[in-house]
């Protein structure tokens, strides 16, 4: 009785700070716009357009915000150090990457505050960033966004189509994009020749569905999302031409971005997924060979049979044929395209 009594205390201390963090913020956020009434008088939202009542220079710099102490978090090494380095390198993009130690130093720049940032942004911090001069894309990747943050921002980025139609739906007053999320460039394009059908999954144990139940059928390689300096996996994963990707149920708006698909166009290999699960119907359509409809585990596990069944048949190289069009989908090339036409919204 008495370990109930402690898991519940704790449990009400998590929940008082949790809204006293959004409940406190968001009244900050009033404050500020009753203060501030200038500032947010100099923008409008119309449909996707952002319209500066003051021009916005061209020249401002493009600066990726994380927190520190997330740093080695996957969400930060990919969808900030990556994807900045990919803009500079490969987009000819002049932007830079910073903790939250120098917001005091950034002013009138496009601001991207990545997923680790946004965790426990305060008020405060979107205050300073916003009196400066600076414009604010939230990209929260696969986190729930929370409203005073929202209230303050002028761009909602989004990592998946479906969470893009979410935020067009939930948040009409704001500008929203679709930056696609890239494949990890650790990952080398391998050309190997399969003479056997190998199915793997790569990813956290806790987000695979049935991953225990289907050992004898699929070989699970664990991720941890939390440090990615483990970097086995960028190995093993090549030895596999079949990826069974589906997810056991998020919650209620929470948004995945198809990266294990992205992942395995990359590397020519089918996946094994839900037909109704994140943005797959999106990329592979309906008449993807390898689409699970019962998600059942007996359901599930005749999919997965089916493709041992078909590997290297007609049907195994018409899902090809569509990886490959997925693997363009979300190639680079467009990803630096869906951001600059952010940057070309703003400006």
């Amino acid at each position: 009785m008495k370990k109930f009594f402690l898991i519940v205390k704790k449990l009400f201390f998590i929940f008082r700070k949790f809204f006293i963090y959004k409940n406190i913020n968001l009244l900050n956020y009033y404050i500020f716009r009753i203060k501030s009434k200038s500032i947010f008088d100099s923008f409008d939202f119309k449909k996707d357009k952002l319209i500066k009542k003051n021009n916005i220079s061209k020249n401002r710099k493009v600066i990726f915000i994380y927190r520190s102490r997330r740093k080695n978090n996957a969400s930060t090494i990919m969808r900030a150090f990556q994807l900045q380095k990919i803009l500079n390198e490969e987009g000819g993009l002049n932007t830079e990457i910073i903790d939250e130690s120098f917001i005091k130093n950034i002013k009138e720049s496009v601001c991207i505050l990545n997923k680790s940032f946004l965790i426990d942004a305060s008020s405060k911090e979107f205050e300073e960033l916003i009196s400066q001069g600076n414009t604010l894309c939230l990209d929260y990747i696969d986190s729930r966004e929370t409203l005073f943050q929202v209230n303050y921002c002028h761009c909602l980025i989004a990592s998946s189509i479906k969470q893009f139609k979410f935020y067009q739906e939930r948040y009409k007053n704001k500008l929203t994009h679709l930056i696609t999320h890239h494949v990890d460039p650790r990952l080398t394009k391998t050309e190997k020749k399969f003479k056997n059908l190998r199915i793997g999954y790569f990813g956290e144990e806790k987000n695979g569905l049935y991953i225990d139940q289907l050992k004898e059928l699929i070989y699970p390689c664990y991720i941890s999302t939390k440090k990615m300096s483990e970097e086995n996996w960028f190995h093993e994963i090549q030895n596999y031409n079949g990826h069974y990707i589906a997810r056991k149920i998020n919650g209620n708006n929470i948004y995945k971005p198809f990266l294990k698909g992205f992942t395995a166009a990359f590397l020519n290999a089918n996946v094994i997924v839900g037909l109704d699960e994140g943005d797959s119907t999106f990329y592979l359509g309906k008449d993807y060979p390898y689409l699970i409809k019962d998600k059942s585990i007996d359901g599930v596990t005749k999919m997965i049979k089916f493709m041992q069944k078909t590997f290297n048949s007609r049907v195994w190289f018409d899902g090809l044929e569509i990886m490959r069009e997925v693997k363009s989908k979300s190639s680079n090339k467009q990803i630096i395209k869906e951001f600059k036409l952010m940057l070309n919204s703003i400006f």
